[in-house]
């Protein structure tokens, strides 16, 4: 059974079955490399196979999952030109979206992302990788929801869907706790109203994560 996954109820199914699917995609639900098994999504769900097959369908489409075992579908993984393309669009599209949820800034959102920096934390001091997995994607969505541009959001949350499988890769190096040095020092600028110190937060976030992950994936990239 799947940790995070919920029944899904009967209107708008497929659409239903593939957000979801989705979201547990960027929260870190699978791996790279590991298969997706359409029973035991759809046992989680509460839904026949047929629905999940239509979503991995869908997410094959766009590159989000490919053949790994036979013609067991599930997460990829990230050759080094597609890794740093993904960093290199994050940094132009992330950015982007920080600099708008600034224009927004409110009480709200910065209690918002107070709470969420304390419950990454807590997920890194106590070793749970996977939490800290959801609580890094809860935390960039709520800063980036502020930017109020849905158009944004969903570009994002496609970039995500491609790089959160590969997040557990981060656990070396004490990249987590690193990350939560970044976290900090957005939260704090936001709250100060300082864009060039969040923007310069996110972007050390996002590069630093990039340059572990390049050192685990690829030992000879020609980047080291």
């Amino acid at each position: 059974m799947l940790k995070n996954a919920k029944p899904i109820q009967k209107d708008k199914l497929h659409d239903r079955v593939y957000d979801q699917l989705c979201t547990l995609l960027r929260e870190g639900e699978f791996t790279r490399g590991q298969a997706v098994h359409v029973a035991r999504v759809a046992e989680a769900f509460g839904v026949s196979a047929m629905p999940v097959r239509e979503a991995l369908t869908r997410l094959q489409a766009i590159g989000v999952v490919a053949n790994v075992s036979g013609r067991s579908l599930g997460v990829p993984s990230l050759g080094y030109e597609e890794l740093t393309d993904l960093r290199n669009v994050r940094l132009e599209v992330e950015t982007l979206a920080v600099k708008w949820a600034l224009v927004n800034r409110d009480d709200a959102f910065v209690a918002d992302l107070e709470k969420l920096l304390m419950r990454l934390e807590a997920t890194e001091q106590s070793g749970d990788v996977q939490g800290y997995i959801k609580a890094n994607y809860v935390f960039h969505l709520r800063i980036y929801q502020q930017s109020n541009s849905p158009v944004l959001i969903d570009i994002i949350n496609t970039l995500w869907l491609r790089v959160s499988p590969h997040l557990y890769q981060l656990e070396r190096e004490n990249q987590y706790q690193v990350s939560n040095i970044h976290h900090r020092k957005i939260v704090r600028a936001i709250q100060e109203g300082d864009e060039s110190t969040a923007l310069q937060g996110l972007v050390l976030d996002i590069s630093d994560a990039y340059e572990v992950l390049v050192r685990s994936l690829f030992s000879k990239s020609p980047c080291l």
